[in-house]
Formats: structure tokens, C-alpha cells, sequence
């Protein structure tokens, strides 16, 4: 909750800039001017300090000199700007300093609105009373009534016998929830505390709540709203969380957990932002398991069922100087199958390995040096024979014209230092220098552009010799490419510029012999190559008379040739196949297979086609549905309806040996869908560009069996409230879905509480629980909030009461979260 969300604004107005401290002004130095109208009525205006003319109408004024009295009869109106206070009957007495008002008193300015039947004010104390009140905040679309609603000092507040609630309830309506107690205290700024209250639904007592405190801050100290679950192979979960709020820039969340079918532990998460040079985030989970997981691959009879397992991951951002940034990550888990047996995200069951870094970055007058220090911690490959960067150093030279001579150079050199726990470990130096020159014109048409960058390795050993080894080869090419454009003009004044981009690139790198070379990454993969590329992109774009455009089409086709001679191996594409020399955790020569090569490689396309950034919109009946607590001419961001295409045609079969598509359909947000499906047929595999060109396919890994995936979700809102969505993925080949989530969210019309239902189905279990929120108070949070913002984001931006932090905040505040990245590894 945020700092508005409490009476003290309309306090600090009453008492500081509104009328009353004027009025003394009037009483004791101003000189008022009387004008009697002919209706019978009396006005009273003088300037204030504030430079805003103070205005009092009423049928009747009376002054009493000699007791310094100002009485106000009959439908009495005070205004000053925008603030205005109407009454019945309003009494000013200068000399102790207090304002009385009485009957119908109504007190209203552009965020904040006070009524009541007797309003008592002290000038000098800024104290006051209003007896049965009520008061509305707008910003935050709080609601307080009360039998008494007394200003203790100038932060502090007792409200009696009374009610509060943030729902949208019309005037005489019952809103969907509210809090009646006996006794409230308002600290502005910090907290709301209750005793002896009830939080009741549609004015029915449901839940008893003896004392009750909750910050009316974003953030501050105190216990965070339970989460329950269940799994069908862990059981019941339940999580209680307690945050700390160190001080302005730090804090801590524990989340102490207990699965009836698994064990118990605790999540830790530790957020910084020291200054805008430091910040960071860490994460810890520890599960002391009391009972073998019940999941595949996990054996009932192992011995090793009690034991403590965890994760700790986490990130630290330094901008040491102007020109030295550091940046750390770590990812450590206890067992390797840590997260393929508890995690809950597909795409960290799946990860291959965790990794830990710290990379430092130094910015030069002529290029940067940095340093990276790199450890991969073996999940569902590897070993402890993978190698470990520890450390690389190197550095980068832009293209740079050296005393403004017409050619271009450029440099990328670096040392690494190849470790691993099991096995030899070997240093590599690279070291290539380059030259180009800017873009040559030939009849202002086409643009022709040569490089060459020279390639010097050095190793400390070779796979079977410790003895030194260097390899030197270079890389030629000459690029020619144009761009031709014209410009079509709309009926409404908008116009369509398309463009037509061709261009053909030749490359040649020599020969060499890379046998006795441990095959670490890409740098020491460099095959020969005599190709020839030509690709053609062409772009439909609309320009609007608002500036807005987008793009209709965005087509690429591209292709290369074999000026010499065809491939004739190719490495293994699949993971698990005994290479020629290491391991299978660990290869030093990857495995090959003979391959029948040809001239020409598979034609590549790949097409963006639809509106990807339409116009903004606004949400279907923002003004009825979200009341009064919606913001002003709020916009929502754009949506996306869009095909995008990624396929390769082999000309020889006149087939696609590769077909990926996407797509996307949004109807505002009333509803969306998007389908996707893997296509890649049994033979060959592409192999995409390399290190001196990413468009081009100079060869191809060794054929695969074929390939089936497919992709489905979407969501629709309902009449009735409820926003349901779903997204599954299905492997077609092999007849199963690794997984479907299924989510639902219902809002009330007033939008001031929200119920949140998922169910996910694994390969070995499914989880299933709830999501509640209630504006203004709190909301629950677990693993299916994510799938569930992931799935019903799209239809719900600008929403408030969501049972998840927001844009624009879930009150419709903004948000003040710490500026660092999110976590790159949790179980969840």
C-alpha cells in the first residue's frame, strides 16, 4: 500500500493550505469585503498568503466583534481553488483559534473527499474531530468511516467504531469486503492497525481478526500473506513469509516451507541497492527432505532419503568507476538432480548446467578489456571433466581509422586458462587482427565493402602430446549489397515505405589441420571455406500521421554455394554419441559420420507478417468497470498479431527439411490465442553461420530422426468476471505432453479482490492450488502466480487488484521495487 493510502492528506489540507489558518487572517488583520446579494446571500472574500482568493457563501454572515466570531448560516460554501468545503452552519472563533461545522459537512478537493455531521478543528493545536465521518482517498481508493475520527498529531490518527474497505461500492451499496472494527490507529505513512474486528463479506462476519496491523508503505516489516498447495507426489504445501524491510535500501524475505510428502526448509531472499553503483539480488532455498521425492527416475528403496539439499543463485552489479563495470553470478545446487526433480520450471529441469561468473568490463580511449572468470556447474550433462574458464582475458578494438588513414583496423585477442577437475588442462591464445575500410560506392547503387582478418592460435598442449601447438589461418571476403526504397501515400494522409535490400557476400578461409586440437568451442572449430551467399530482405513499412509505424512484412531468404569443393563429414548433432577422443561429458574430437555434400545449401526464410505494434487501446468499459479508482486517460501497451516463420527448403527434394512457426492473434483484451509447432525433418541439420559470417551454411551436422512439436495457448475474458487461459506443449513424435498449465482468474466487478486458480500437469506429477488478492491488503504468491501472469498478462494490463506486483502497481500505484535483473536460478 501506498503513502496516499491514509486520511492525512486531507488533514494537512484542512489544517495547512485550506481555509482555516486564512481565516484567521481575515479575523484578526484582513479586511473583509461584505457584499449582500439579492437572493438573500453573504460573501466574504480576502486574499491569502498562498496568493489564492479565499471565498465564504452562505444565506447568512454574522460578525461578532467583541468575541471575535464569525457565524455562517444556511447552505454555507468555503472554497479556495480547488479545495471547497460546504455545511449548514460554520462557526470561526479567532481567538482560541477553532472552526466548528455542522450539518451535511462536506469537504472535498481533486484527490481526497470528507464528509460528516460535525466538524471540529484547532488552528493553533492542528488537532480536530469529526463525528460521524467518513473519508475517501481517491489515489488509493481507500475507504474509512467511523463513529469519531480524531487527529492525535500530525501523523498519528484513532478512528472509532467504524469500517475500511478499498472496494468500488456505488453510493447505498454494500461493497464486496470490508473491515469493521472497534478501534483503528493510523500511523500516515507506516501502518493501520485494527482490534477487535471482522472481516466480512457482502456485510457478513466471516473471519474474526482480534488484531490486525499491515503497512500502508511499499515497503515494510511484517509477516506476508500464507500460500498454500499441493502436489500429488510432495502433498500438501504450505509457506509463511516474513519481511524485512532493513533500512530504505535493503531487505530480506524468509519464507519458511513444509511439504507433508517431502520435508521442510526455508527460501531467503536478499535485495540491495545501495547507490546507483551497487545493487544486487540473492536467493537461497534449503530443503531438509524427510521422504524420497516420488517422482521418475527416483528410487523408493535409496538409503539417501534424510538429507539437507538447497540452491543458492544470485547476482551483484558494481560500477566500480565511469569506466570499470563488474558484474557477478552465481548458481550453486546441492545435487544434480536437485532441480529435474523439484523444480517447477520446464526450462530449469531441462538445464543443461548452472553457471557461475564474474565478468569485469574496462572501457579504453580506443576499445575495452575485460575478464571473465567462468564455472559451470554439471547438471543434466557434463562432468567433472568439463572445462572451466578460470580465467579468460582479452581484448576488443573497434574499427578504428589510425591517423585518418582511409583504411579501417580492428582487434580481438584474448587468453584462457582451460581447467577442469579430472583430466589435462591447456591455455589458449587468440590473437586476430583486422582490416576493412568504410563502404565503397559504386554509382551510389551498390556497396561494396572487403575484409580481412588475420587468425593466430597458440596452445600450451595438444590432445595426446603435452608439447605446444599454433595454427594460423585467415579469413577474405567482399560484400556487395544495395537498398532500393519507394514510398506509397494513403488515403487518410499515412503512407507505406517498401524497401528491397539484396546482397551477396563471398568468403575463403584456407585449410588446416585441426586434428590434434581439443575441440573446446567454436574458436577452434574453423573449417575452410570457399562460399558464396546471397540474401534478400525486403520490408513493407506504415507510417502513420502520429508518428506510430510498424512493420507489415519483414521477409529474409538466403542461401549459400560452394565454390569449391562439398563437405564430406559431419559432427554428430546429437548429445550421447561417443566421440573420437574425452568423454561423453566432456568430448576433445566430437564424433563424425560420412555425409553426401552438395553445391548448394537449403534455402533459409524467415518472415514476420502481420501488425506487430499496433495502436494503444484502451481496456472495454474502463469507465463503468474499474469505478473511480481509474487513472486518467491510462493507456495500455501494445499487443502483438503476428506470423513469424523460420524454414529451410532443400532444393534438391523440393521439401522443408526445417519448419518453425508462431502465431499470434489479440482481439484487445477480450481475448488471444498463439500456436507454434517444431518441424525438422529426418537427414541433415543446417548448420547456422560462424564466427566470421552468422548468415551462411557452409556445412551441415551429421542427419537426425525426425522432429514433431507443437505449442497451444491463449485466454478470453468471460461475462461473468473470470479470465481463464491455458498453454500446453506436446511432443507429437513421441505421443506425450511434458506439459500443461491450466489457470483462472476471477474479479470481482469492483476489481477490490481477486481468486486465482491453476493446475499443472509434469511428465511425472501435477500441482495444483489458488491465488487470492485483496486490494489494498495483500496477495498470495507461489510458483502458479507466475504461469498464471505468464498466461493472463496479456489480457489484464492496467488491471488492478491482480494477485501479482503489476505495471502501474497492483493497487495502481507505481511500483519502487530494487533495479536489478531477475533471478537467474530458484526452484521456483
Amino acid at each position: 500500500m501506498g503513502p496516499d493510502r491514509h486520511p492525512g492528506s486531507i488533514w494537512r489540507r484542512l489544517l495547512n493550505g485550506f481555509p482555516f489558518l486564512l481565516c484567521l487572517s481575515i479575523l484578526l488583520g484582513g479586511l473583509p469585503f461584505f457584499t449582500s446579494l439579492a437572493r438573500g446571500q453573504s460573501i466574504v472574500t480576502t486574499a491569502s498568503a498562498t496568493n489564492q482568493p479565499l471565498t465564504v457563501t452562505a444565506e447568512r454572515i454574522d460578525h461578532l466583534q467583541d468575541q471575535e466570531v464569525y457565524e455562517a448560516d444556511g447552505s454555507v460554501v468555503v472554497t479556495q481553488g480547488s479545495l471547497r468545503l460546504t455545511a449548514d452552519h460554520v462557526t470561526i472563533n479567532a481567538l482560541p483559534g477553532t472552526l466548528t461545522a455542522t450539518g451535511h459537512v462536506h469537504f472535498w478537493d481533486s484527490s481526497s473527499d470528507l464528509k460528516s455531521e460535525r466538524l471540529e478543528l484547532n488552528v493553533n493545536t492542528e488537532g480536530g474531530v469529526v463525528a460521524n465521518g467518513s473519508m475517501f482517498i481517491r489515489p488509493s481508493n481507500s475507504f474509512f468511516t467511523g463513529r469519531s475520527i480524531r487527529r492525535l498529531s500530525e501523523d498519528h490518527y484513532r478512528i472509532k467504531e467504524g469500517t475500511f474497505t478499498n472496494c468500488d461500492a456505488k453510493e447505498g451499496e454494500v461493497p464486496a469486503w470490508r473491515f469493521t472494527f472497534d478501534d483503528l490507529d493510523v500511523n500516515a505513512g507506516e501502518s493501520i492497525g485494527m482490534k477487535r474486528a471482522w472481516l466480512c463479506v457482502r456485510d457478513t462476519p466471516l473471519i474474526p481478526v482480534p488484531t490486525l496491523t499491515y503497512p500502508l508503505s511499499q515497503r515494510h516489516s511484517g509477516f506476508l500473506i500464507p500460500t498454500p498447495g499441493y502436489d500429488n507426489r510432495f502433498g500438501l504445501h504450505y509457506q509463511q513469509g516474513y519481511f524485512w524491510a532493513i533500512n530504505p535500501s535493503q531487505d530480506l524475505t524468509i519464507a519458511p516451507s513444509y511439504y507433508n510428502n517431502l520435508g521442510y526448509g526455508s527460501d531467503f531472499t536478499y535485495r540491495y541497492y545501495l547507490d546507483r553503483r551497487s545493487s544486487g539480488q540473492w536467493f537461497a532455498s534449503f530443503l531438509q527432505q524427510t521422504k524420497l521425492p516420488n517422482v521418475s527416475g527416483v528410487e523408493q528403496v535409496s538409503s539417501d532419503e534424510r538429507r539437507l539439499r538447497g540452491l543458492i543463485s544470485g547476482q551483484h552489479v558494481q560500477q566500480v568507476t565511469d569506466t570499470l563495470l563488474v558484474r557477478g553470478q552465481a548458481s550453486f545446487v546441492s545435487d544434480r538432480q536437485y532441480l529435474q526433480q523439484l523444480s517447477n520450471s520446464g526450462a530449469q529441469r531441462a538445464s543443461p548446467s548452472g553457471e557461475s561468473a564474474l565478468l569485469a568490463t574496462q572501457r579504453l580511449p580506443y576499445g575495452s578489456a575485460y575478464f571473465l572468470g567462468q564455472y559451470l556447474q554439471p547438471l543434466n550433462s557434463g562432468g567433472p571433466d568439463t572445462f572451466q574458464r578460470l580465467p579468460e582475458v582479452g581484448y576488443v578494438l573497434p574499427n578504428t581509422s589510425p591517423f585518418g588513414m582511409p583504411l579501417l583496423l580492428n582487434l580481438d585477442t584474448n587468453f584462457v586458462n582451460f581447467y577442469r577437475e579430472q583430466g589435462f588442462a591447456v591455455n589458449r591464445m587468440d590473437f586476430m587482427p583486422g582490416i576493412t575500410t568504410d563502404v565503397m560506392d559504386i554509382g551510389h547503387v551498390i556497396g561494396v565493402t572487403p575484409h580481412f582478418k588475420y587468425k593466430q592460435l597458440y596452445y600450451t598442449r595438444g590432445i595426446q602430446e603435452a608439447s605446444p601447438l599454433h595454427r594460423e589461418t585467415f579469413w577474405a571476403a567482399l560484400d556487395a549489397s544495395s537498398k532500393l526504397s519507394r514510398r506509397y501515400t494513403g488515403g487518410e494522409g499515412g503512407s507505406f515505405l517498401h524497401t528491397i535490400e539484396p546482397s551477396v557476400m563471398y568468403e575463403y578461409v584456407p585449410g588446416s589441420d585441426q586434428s590434434q586440437i581439443a575441440q573446446i568451442d567454436q574458436v577452434d572449430d574453423l573449417p575452410k571455406k570457399n562460399l558464396l551467399t546471397y540474401a534478400l530482405r525486403t520490408k513493407f513499412l506504415e507510417q502513420q500521421l502520429n508518428g506510430q509505424s510498424f512493420n507489415w512484412l519483414d521477409l529474409t531468404v538466403a542461401q549459400s554455394y560452394h565454390v569449391g569443393a562439398v563437405q564430406t563429414r559431419a559432427r554428430e548433432f546429437t548429445p550421447g554419441v561417443l566421440p573420437f577422443l574425452g568423454s561423453l561429458t566432456q568430448p576433445l574430437q566430437p564424433a563424425t559420420v560420412d555425409v553426401h555434400g552438395r553445391k548448394m545449401s537449403d534455402i533459409w526464410m524467415r518472415a514476420v507478417i502481420g501488425n506487430t505494434a499496433p495502436e494503444f487501446f484502451r481496456p472495454p468499459g474502463i469507465n463503468e468497470a474499474l469505478g473511480r479508482n481509474v487513472t486518467s486517460g491510462q493507456m495500455l501497451p501494445p499487443t502483438n498479431s503476428y506470423l513469424s516463420v523460420d524454414a529451410f527448403l532443400d532444393p534438391y527434394r523440393g521439401t522443408f527439411s526445417q519448419w518453425n512457426t508462431d502465431l499470434r492473434v489479440q482481439q484487445s483484451n477480450y481475448w488471444y490465442i498463439e500456436v507454434g509447432q517444431r518441424f525438422s525433418h529426418d537427414g541433415n541439420r543446417v548448420r547456422r553461420g560462424d564466427i566470421w559470417n552468422p548468415i551462411s551454411f557452409n556445412e551441415v551436422y551429421a542427419p537426425t530422426k525426425e522432429i514433431q512439436f507443437a505449442t497451444a495457448g491463449g485466454g478470453f475474458r468471460t461475462p461473468w468476471g473470470w479470465t481463464i487461459g491455458a498453454k500446453g506443449y506436446y511432443d507429437v513424435k513421441g505421443g506425450r505432453s511434458p506439459e500443461f498449465d491450466v489457470v483462472a482468474l476471477y474479479q470481482n466487478p469492483c476489481k477490490c479482490w481477486s481468486l486465482g486458480l491453476y493446475y499443472l500437469q509434469f511428465p511425472d506429477r501435477q500441482s495444483y492450488s489458488f491465488m487470492f488478492s485483496m486490494t489494498g491488503i495483500g496477495w498470495t504468491e507461489n510458483f502458479g502466480t507466475i504461469v498464471a501472469r505468464t498466461i493472463l498478462g496479456p489480457l489484464l494490463v492496467g488491471d488492478r487488484g491482480l494477485p501479482w506486483a503489476a505495471p502501474g502497481g497492483p493497487y495502481g500505484r507505481v511500483q519502487n521495487a530494487l533495479p536489478v535483473q531477475a533471478m537467474p536460478l530458484s526452484r521456483y
